[in-house]
C-alpha cells in the first residue's frame, strides 16, 4: 500500500475521532437552572471550644430570605469538630416548629460535608443556623466546633 493512501487512511481515523468526542460533548445535558447567591459569609461565624461538663449551644439569625421564584437552596460550608455528639443545623420557623434545612448530627457528618442541595420552601423565610458542641466523653480533654465559610446559593424555578 503506497504510504500517501496508508497516512491519508490515519487521517481519516483521527478526524472521525476527534469529531466523535466533539459531537458527544454537544450532545451533553445543559443545566438550565442558573444560580443565584443570595449570602455569603468569609470567616468564622461560630467556634466553641470546651470540655463535657458542660453542653454549649449558639443560634443566630442570618435574615429574610425570599424564596419564591427558586426550586432548590444550596448551602455551602466548612464545618469541624472532634465531639462525637456535636451539630450544625440550618432552619426556618413555620407553625411554632423547627424545619431542618441542614441537619449535621454528630462530628463525622460536621466533618466530611461541605454542602447540602434542599428543595427551596418557596416563600419567605427568616434563616436561622444552630451550633452544638456536646461530648459523650469525659477525658478532660477540651473539645472543639467551627463553623465557618458559609455561602446560600438558590436555583432558579
Amino acid at each position: 500500500m503506497p504510504k500517501k493512501i496508508k497516512h491519508t487512511g490515519i487521517f481519516f481515523i483521527i478526524a472521525f475521532c476527534v469529531f466523535s468526542i466533539q459531537s458527544c460533548s454537544d450532545n451533553a445535558v445543559q443545566n438550565t437552572e442558573s444560580r443565584e447567591l443570595l449570602y455569603n459569609i468569609d470567616g468564622i461565624i461560630e467556634e466553641l471550644g470546651g470540655d463535657c461538663s458542660a453542653v454549649q449551644v449558639r443560634t443566630r439569625s442570618l435574615g429574610q430570605f425570599s424564596f419564591n421564584d427558586y426550586s432548590k437552596i444550596r448551602f455551602e460550608f466548612t464545618g469541624s469538630s472532634d465531639a462525637d455528639l456535636s451539630s450544625i443545623s440550618i432552619f426556618y420557623i413555620e407553625n411554632g416548629e423547627t424545619v431542618n434545612l441542614v441537619n449535621l448530627q454528630n462530628r463525622d457528618e460536621i466533618n466530611s460535608t461541605d454542602f447540602a442541595e434542599v428543595n427551596s420552601p418557596g416563600s419567605a423565610r427568616e434563616i436561622f443556623t444552630r451550633v452544638t458542641l456536646k461530648s459523650s466523653i469525659c477525658t478532660g480533654q477540651i473539645y472543639f466546633l467551627q463553623f465557618r465559610d458559609l455561602k446560600v446559593y438558590a436555583y432558579r424555578k
